[in-house]
């Protein structure tokens, strides 16, 4: 992206609420990574996946923790929650898929979803179906009422890190190791199109609100965002020398992405820039989740933190919790 002499400093945003996720019992917890967060669409309730084998259940306007689901064998990358905090799903380095019943606390089913370690679940805006890819060349679509697979989809590499449903629920993508972004139609599996890119590892996949719009970034330091329709570039956001780890859609042309840099940029796409950046991470910004209304965020960092933020309350909105030590970059 070119520079602009004229353009205005990016807002700097500090978070408003820090959840410090840890296992263990009391007196003797240790921090866990977080690598998958959900919020639902109201704000009130956010699931975090974690290397501790389990899924932790926050309540949002408290910053309290409410429940620890535990049933993985291994660390668990992805977490989705239901639009009305009913269900979660959850997917995990033990290759099973989980799906909960969050009041319950309970698990509704598992079962192995994937030949190897799943890399992301992520849940059709209908709640009936889940889309499962990982270190397979496959996409897995799981009926959420019986667990069974209805679909096996072929998907542009054996190492994909990344899946998500269009806002409307018509389109899929994934992506992965060879950089090769694949686009179905939902309601017959077939392929749309495919998307080539730089040949580098892809870990972030990001429709617009509108579906006009694909976001793609990863291992290559840049943001690139394609027409839907036709597959063409419309722009490129630098982030060198940092990677992309998340990428959110706040509105139609302000998008939101997670870095190496521990740090979140929002950028308004009219104008190709950053007009604010998030500071308190203290390593990657693994995965990035918001409300209905696009102001509240919330991030997951290796740095074992759950971070929230108002993205319209100025600079400095008042914390609800002590900050960790470290450089708050």
């Amino acid at each position: 992206m070119a520079a602009n002499l004229l353009a205005a400093e990016p807002a700097v945003i500090k978070s408003s609420r820090v959840m410090q996720c840890q296992c263990g019992s009391k007196g003797n917890e240790q921090p866990t990574v977080v690598t998958g967060v959900s919020i639902t669409p109201d704000g009130k309730t956010i699931a975090a996946a974690t290397d501790d084998h389990c899924v932790s259940i926050w309540d949002a306007t408290t910053a309290q923790l409410k429940a620890k689901l535990d049933g993985h064998a291994d660390w668990v990358h992805s977490v989705v929650l239901s639009a009305d905090g009913s269900t979660l799903a959850s997917g995990a380095g033990d290759r099973s898929l989980c799906l909960w019943n969050v009041e319950q606390q309970k698990r509704v089913f598992q079962i192995p979803a994937c030949k190897n370690s799943i890399a992301a679940v992520c849940l059709h805006p209908n709640n009936q179906q889940l889309a499962v890819v990982g270190f397979t060349n496959s996409l897995s679509i799981v009926d959420t009422s019986s667990g069974q697979t209805t679909q096996q989809l072929d998907c542009p590499c054996v190492d994909v890190r990344t899946v998500t449903f269009s806002p409307n629920g018509q389109l899929m993508a994934a992506a992965g190791r060879d950089g090769r972004v694949r686009i179905w139609t939902v309601t017959d599996g077939k392929l749309a199109r495919d998307i080539e890119t730089d040949g580098r590892r892809v870990r972030a996949l990001a429709f617009s609100p509108d579906i006009l719009w694909l976001a793609v970034a990863g291992t290559s330091a840049e943001i690139r965002i394609f027409d839907t329709a036709n597959g063409a570039k419309v722009l490129t956001l630098n982030t060198r020398p940092a990677k992309v780890y998340a990428l959110l859609f706040t509105e139609n042309r302000q998008l939101a992405n997670g870095e190496t840099d521990n740090r979140i940029w929002i950028w308004d796409l009219n104008s190709r820039e950053a007009t604010a950046k998030l500071v308190g991470h203290t390593g990657t910004v693994a995965a990035l989740a918001c409300d209905a209304t696009g102001k509240i965020l919330v991030s997951g960092s290796y740095d074992t933190t759950l971070r929230m933020w108002n993205l319209y309350e100025g600079l400095a909105p008042t914390t609800a919790s002590r900050e960790p030590a470290g450089d708050a970059r």
